[in-house]
């Protein structure tokens, strides 16, 4: 979780960080050496998070990492703080329907949680040094 917070405060004041995250991902992957499946990954980890996402959307999604059952509920239907809470299951849902391979939508589905393989830690790593 500590990891969550520090992501969210670095949102902080950032003007537009959603726009040049995920070109930014891609590029640090690239530069750690990665396949083009998961630069594709890095790509489109965060193309279902809302456009209008808060920073009191990010806080309170890091603090519901603490309740997962109450995270669940709350990221059930179709309101921004949901869509945000749920954005990498949407996400790769989307990859899924758009013919994205079975890894790159598993890569995005489990991109808020932890990592548990290289290829997730490569990711996770270049999501947290994209941040502004």
């Amino acid at each position: 979780m500590r990891h969550r917070v520090r992501q969210t405060v670095r949102y902080i004041g950032a003007a537009g960080a959603d726009d040049r995250h995920a070109t930014e991902t891609a590029r640090i992957l690239r530069q750690l050496g990665a396949d083009e499946e998961l630069v594709v990954a890095g790509l489109l980890h965060d193309a279902a998070k809302p456009v209008n996402t808060l920073l009191w959307h990010r806080i309170a999604g890091v603090l519901l990492e603490l309740t997962p059952r109450v995270r669940g509920r709350l990221a059930s239907g179709d309101s921004t703080f949901a869509r945000y809470l749920d954005h990498a299951r949407r996400g790769a849902e989307l990859a899924r329907e758009d013919g994205a391979s079975e890894r790159v939508v598993r890569l995005i589905a489990r991109h808020h949680r932890r990592p548990v393989t290289q290829e997730e830690r490569l990711l996770a790593r270049a999501d947290s040094e994209a941040l502004p």
